[in-house]
Parts: structure tokens; C-alpha cells; sequence
């Protein structure tokens, strides 16, 4: 077995009341489904795997979902999807997606008027204008949590790096209660961000106060899988109990 970083999560962990889940793990090749489950186990956690869908991904037909679903049930772990382009629903049945146990998505890849998309997460993204981006990012929000057929939204309150130092500035109030209105309104979980440290402890309580529920996630593709120091953080300092957390529907 291979050395694991930050092993010490598990016993943070420990300290909340509620079995602890990392939704958004992906297999890799650095990161086999067997590995996933070893990792999980030794960090007292369970892992809820996720998959793109879509033309430039693997599971492109409902064959191909199923068969991903099929190779899953062979093992201790939440079967999850993360759709990343809009009306990626049109491509499976609803009688398929609905024996996922959740599908997440992020507002990350935002469509551009040329027919293109603005990848936020990339680094060599230059946003000149921040309110014209905004405007754009909010409109992109509202849409998903509005009409995709999802149970998490990840990353919220995410900024691309040259805007990221302005989070306290952009994110006003009335922008973080919109997406927590619109995640209640549709019982959609909002989640802790691991590695990029969103969203903030002031949104996490907004949200609270609504009654929305949480996930935590790492978006890890490595052994980093499970390790939720800024979620355990957040959920610690917010007094995040099981009554707040998501659970899959039982299928």
C-alpha cells in the first residue's frame, strides 16, 4: 500500500456527529475505483464516484451509462454523475439518470455568445471586465439550478484567479441568497469545496439559515481523495449537524 498525505483527516472527522462523505471523487488512473474504496475505508468515510457525460467523455449513451452504474454496484461507494455542459440530460433516459444516486454539477464551463465556452477553472483565462462576467456567471447559475435535473451543485461561489481576491467584494449578499433561494426551492445540496476553499463560512451560514443541505468534496483524482480539512473546518464552525447534510434517495 502506498504512503497516504494527510492521513490525520479521518480523526478531525471524527468530531461531527454524521458519517462523513466525499461526493466528488473521480477515478483516474492515479486513482483506481479499488483505491478509491481502500482510501475510503482507512479514512473511516465513504466516497461517492463520479463520471463526465457528454461526446468528449466516455459515458456518452444510455449503454454506456449503465454499464458504468453496473461496474459501480460492485463496490461500497454512492454512484454519482458530473454532467458539465447544459441539457446533458437529452442524451439518457430519465429512467437511467434516475437510478444514479445523485448527480452533480458545477457552473464552471459557462457558454459564450460565439458558440464557445469560458472555462473558469483554467489559469490562463484573462476576465477584463468583472460585472459583464458576473452578470454572465449569475445568468449561467440561475440556469442550472433552475431547470438541470441535479441533486448537488459544486463549487459554489467559485471565481476564476484573476477575481478571486474580490471574493468578499463580489459575492454581495443578495447574489449568495439567490443560489441559496434557488437550491431550496429545489431541494438541491450546495457543496464545501475542499481544494478550492469554497464557498465562504458567511454563505454556509446564510444557507443554514434557509435550510439548505450540504455535501463535501474534494474533486480529487488522487490519493488527496477524503482529505476535507476546509469542509470539517466549515461544517465545525457553522454547527453543522446530520440533519443538515445530503443523503441519496434510496433507490
Amino acid at each position: 500500500m502506498t504512503n497516504l498525505p494527510n492521513m490525520p483527516t479521518s480523526e478531525s472527522a471524527n468530531q461531527l456527529d454524521f458519517p462523513i462523505v466525499d461526493y466528488h471523487v473521480h477515478p483516474s488512473e492515479n486513482l483506481t475505483v479499488e483505491r478509491a474504496v481502500e482510501l475510503a475505508k482507512i479514512r473511516h468515510m465513504k466516497f461517492g464516484i463520479v463520471e463526465h457525460p457528454g461526446s468528449h467523455h466516455r459515458i456518452r449513451t444510455d449503454q454506456d451509462l449503465k454499464a458504468y452504474m453496473d461496474h459501480l454496484k460492485e463496490f461500497p461507494v454512492c454512484i454519482g454523475l458530473q454532467p458539465v455542459y447544459p441539457n446533458w440530460s437529452a442524451a439518457f433516459s430519465a429512467e437511467l439518470i434516475d437510478q444514479l444516486d445523485y448527480v452533480l454539477m458545477d457552473a464552471d464551463t459557462i457558454p459564450q455568445e460565439n458558440g464557445g465556452w469560458l472555462r473558469i477553472w483554467r489559469h490562463d483565462n484573462f476576465i477584463q471586465d468583472m460585472d459583464e462576467f458576473m452578470d454572465t456567471y449569475m445568468n449561467h447559475i440561475v440556469r442550472i439550478l433552475s431547470e438541470e435535473p441535479i441533486d448537488i451543485f459544486a463549487r459554489p461561489t467559485y471565481l476564476p484567479i484573476n477575481f478571486a481576491r474580490h471574493y468578499d467584494q463580489i459575492w454581495t449578499e443578495e447574489r449568495m441568497l439567490t443560489i441559496i433561494e434557488l437550491a431550496k426551492e429545489r431541494d438541491i445540496a450546495l457543496e464545501i469545496s475542499e481544494n478550492v476553499r469554497v464557498p465562504s463560512i458567511k454563505f454556509v451560514e446564510l444557507a443554514k439559515a434557509a435550510g439548505t443541505r450540504f455535501t463535501f468534496g474534494t474533486n480529487a483524482r488522487n490519493d488527496n481523495a477524503g482529505n476535507l480539512y476546509y469542509c470539517i473546518k466549515v461544517a465545525k464552525k457553522c454547527g453543522l449537524a446530520e440533519k443538515d447534510m445530503f443523503a441519496p434517495k434510496k433507490k
